[in-house]
């Protein structure tokens, strides 16, 4: 059976509220601080700096990006290659 891709494919439109939406990108961010501070040794403060100025952060809290719903792992993933 043919499968259409491009319906296949597309990303439904999540319904949540703002409260929910900021709940999740924050647990996001508590996440990639977490992984920051085992992988690179770096304090707390220098973790939460370097997610919320890095250009993931900005594609994380655009919800048209959809990235919010993927894993805090996978996020994290991207960050590290823009840290590198």
């Amino acid at each position: 059976m043919f499968l259409d891709r491009e319906r296949h494919f597309k990303i439904k439109k999540i319904m949540i509220t703002k409260k929910q939406f900021q709940f999740i990108v924050d647990c996001d961010v508590e996440s990639m601080v977490s992984y920051l501070i085992e992988d690179y040794g770096m304090s707390i403060i220098d973790a939460f700096e370097k997610v919320y100025r890095s250009k993931i952060y900005t594609k994380l809290i655009d919800r048209n990006t959809g990235l919010f719903i993927q894993s805090p792992a996978y996020i994290y993933d991207y960050l590290k290659t823009e840290l590198k």
